[in-house]
């Protein structure tokens, strides 16, 4: 993935579709995780305030995904004319090679 992190991420053209999924994928694994944690410490400033990073960052990054390639989940369908669902090149769809 080079140098694209959840820290020092890249610039929206260096970011191919594999990166933003990947990047997507360990942005909401931190929160899962972190989300487990408040359970058992919900007063922990620290831990809450890194959940909210990561909430913005997976918000930016589903967004930036959404406006280049089409919507992850139906509920972030942007075309309020007409079910364009089905017309997404979903990414479970790809093959390993990266195409449909």
């Amino acid at each position: 993935m080079g140098n694209c992190n959840i820290q020092n991420s890249c610039s929206v053209n260096n970011r191919s579709r594999e990166d933003l999924l990947d990047l997507i994928t360990k942005v909401s694994f931190a929160m899962d995780d972190t989300r487990l944690f408040l359970d058992t410490h919900p007063d922990c400033e620290e831990a809450m305030d890194f959940f909210r990073k990561m909430m913005h960052i997976r918000h930016d990054l589903i967004e930036e995904y959404t406006e280049r390639y089409g919507a992850l989940v139906a509920y972030d369908m942007w075309d309020n004319d007409k079910w364009t669902w089905n017309d997404c090149n979903h990414p479970w769809l790809l093959n390993k090679k990266g195409g449909f």
